[in-house]
């Protein structure tokens, strides 16, 4: 499985713990075996993920390879079964925009320029998609 969508499992997986969290707020500190300050400590987990999660999804990956991944996808299911949530519910993550092919002029790079400009305006290009048109930009120049 490829790093990126480990990362997104991981995702959906404390997407999940942190709706449970809050679902069961006051139930979770009456279960056996955890008290109120195990409760609390899973919420500055939570609320700290997204400053850690590229380093936790490598690190997860790195020392327990395939079987992690199969206990986040396992875990999923039963956090989705739990909250009564279909995979279905979520919303996919919009795909990113295609880069258009750019008519190469060997004999007018203002041309080309001029149609790179045009692109840049599209406001849903990516970060690595505007580099590429201005890393392409200036070696015209």
């Amino acid at each position: 499985m490829d790093i990126e969508k480990f990362k997104q499992e991981l995702d959906e997986l404390f997407r999940l713990f942190n709706k449970l969290m809050e679902k069961q707020d006051t139930e979770m500190e009456n279960i056996p075996g955890i008290n109120k300050m195990m409760v609390e400590q899973f919420k500055v987990f939570f609320t700290n993920y997204e400053s850690m999660k590229d380093q936790i999804a490598y690190q997860l990956q790195g020392q327990f390879g395939d079987s992690i991944q199969e206990m986040v996808k396992t875990l999923i299911q039963q956090l989705r079964e739990e909250l009564g949530e279909e995979e279905w519910m979520i919303a996919p993550e919009p795909d990113k925009p295609v880069m258009p092919e750019i008519k190469q002029s060997p004999t007018n790079p203002e041309k080309e320029i001029a149609e790179i400009d045009k692109l840049l305006k599209n406001p849903n290009l990516t970060p690595e998609q505007m580099d590429e048109l201005l890393d392409r930009r200036s070696r015209l120049k």
